[in-house]
């Protein structure tokens, strides 16, 4: 019979490596429309009303995906866990 063998920590890492890059995707478009936001101050009137909601909807787009990202990588964190855990409660079995 086969042997499957997963490399937890390789796993787990890469679960923790989405995490950081969605949070560090979250804080650059936070200081990117930060910056936008204060350099369309001195605008006025439709153009500044425009940019600005275009700014904010993909800001807003943006940190969705990230947080999408982060909670896939908490789910990659979790599963590797878990299959850990029932790996090394098969193997303690004697059959």
């Amino acid at each position: 019979m086969a042997k499957y063998v997963c490399d937890y920590d390789q796993v787990t890492k890469i679960g923790e490596n989405l995490c950081k890059s969605a949070e560090d995707v979250k804080t650059a478009v936070n200081t990117y429309s930060s910056s936008i936001e204060a350099d369309l101050e001195s605008w006025k009137g439709v153009a500044k009303e425009s940019y600005s909601t275009t700014n904010n909807e993909q800001v807003q787009t943006t940190i969705k995906d990230a947080e999408y990202v982060n909670a896939l990588g908490e789910f990659i964190k979790d599963a590797s866990a878990q299959i850990q855990a029932k790996d090394e409660e098969l193997a303690g079995l004697g059959i």
